[in-house]
């Protein structure tokens, strides 16, 4: 028989080699830095305003406005040992962690009464060390020079890679996955709660406060929805200048999500109550903020390297905030509430780029220091 048929049967007969897909795993190289670089957009408008008194229904009062937001943080993380799955080992100078609002209430006369604020971390330009403990299922953390307040150090996390959007094993373009509602919380609050703190006595910095287009760190409880991811295969991206400009191989992963989340914001508030409120004849009870995200976004992932190149995210976010209480100016207590309503678009960009010639900013020295160097 032919030599070149004999040949052709044997390709018939053997099945095709699967392709093997590509695997989504981090990694670090001591001495390898990253700046990575966090910013969060709310463009809110006021939907409606009101309370309602008793049994009686909800009355609006014919209030609007506006509420927009940015929020930014910046990390330059240095990984001080060789690591996979998860960073191990890293020094993390914190940049920036600041957020800016702008508000515009509109009464129902037509006035507008527009107002600012701020708010900023203690930590900022400061460097911390965090290390992995596996016993504990969670990393170490403490300032790498200084002696400053330990309470700031007990709600940040040493998660700022993404890692929760990422499959497990090899995944072919087209496959799906679901992301834990609770885990992506890490990717709303890369590093945890940096306990950002309001300039000034405003009652929108009190409004920020209490979560509405603010911190997620402050607010994010997952109640209900769902997180999809899909993978869609790999695309060539520019990772610096030059001729020809140095690429990477990315692996494109797209969400899809709805989420709902709910939180009491009620001690929070009640600490921030200004003298007229406090001097009220009433209790307050609860201070529910509910949330709802539904969205889509985007994660590239550098394949050869191991590690994040940026996310994007844009939705449309809505808030219901209300406050509950009960009143005691009659001769039965009678509840009270007050509710409002915010809705608008939201987006999130994180980039993470080459921190290899990235100034280290000098520290700063906090006076209010505590004995213990070390926190959990």
């Amino acid at each position: 028989m032919n030599t070149s048929i004999l040949a052709a049967l044997a390709l018939v007969a053997t099945p095709a080699l699967a392709l093997a897909g590509d695997k989504f795993e981090f990694r670090a190289e001591a001495g390898v830095r990253v700046l990575k670089t966090a910013t969060v957009v709310h463009e809110l408008r006021i939907d409606d305003m009101g309370q309602s008194t008793g049994d009686l229904p909800f009355v609006s009062d014919g209030r609007g406005g506006w509420v927009s937001v940015t929020q930014r943080l910046q990390f330059l993380d240095e990984y001080t040992e060789a690591s996979t799955g998860l960073p191990r080992a890293f020094k993390r100078a914190v940049r920036e962690a600041n957020l800016t609002g702008k508000s515009s209430l509109t009464t129902a006369m037509g006035e507008s009464r527009p107002e600012g604020s701020r708010m900023s971390s203690a930590l900022q330009r400061q460097i911390l060390e965090f290390r992995w403990v596996d016993e504990e299922r969670d990393w170490s953390r403490c300032y790498e020079k200084v002696d400053a307040e330990e309470s700031l150090l007990r709600e940040l996390r040493g998660e700022f890679e993404l890692l929760p959007l990422l499959p497990t094993g090899e995944v072919e373009p087209g496959a799906t996955w679901t992301i834990d509602l609770a885990r992506f919380r890490d990717v709303l609050c890369p590093g945890g709660n940096l306990q950002l703190i309001p300039e000034g006595g405003s009652l929108f910095g009190r409004t920020l406060k209490v979560g509405v287009g603010g911190d997620f760190a402050d607010h994010y409880q997952p109640v209900g929805g769902e997180i999809k991811a899909t993978y869609k295969g790999r695309r060539a991206v520019q990772t610096g200048e030059g001729q020809p400009a140095p690429q990477v191989q990315a692996g494109v992963i797209a969400l899809e999500l709805h989420l709902v989340s709910l939180t009491d914001r009620k001690q929070l508030y009640r600490s921030a109550m200004p003298p007229n409120e406090r001097r009220e004849n009433a209790k307050v009870e609860s201070v529910p903020l509910e949330y709802t995200l539904a969205g889509t976004g985007e994660l590239l992932w550098d394949l050869d390297h191991g590690r994040a190149l940026s996310f994007r995210l844009e939705g449309q976010e809505g808030y219901v905030s209300t406050v509950n209480k009960t009143r005691y100016n009659t001769a039965k207590p009678e509840p009270y509430s007050q509710r409002t309503t915010l809705s608008g678009p939201l987006k999130i960009a994180i980039d993470f780029t080459d921190g290899t010639n990235v100034e280290l900013l000098p520290e700063k020295v906090n006076p209010r220091a505590d004995s213990q160097r070390r926190d959990k």
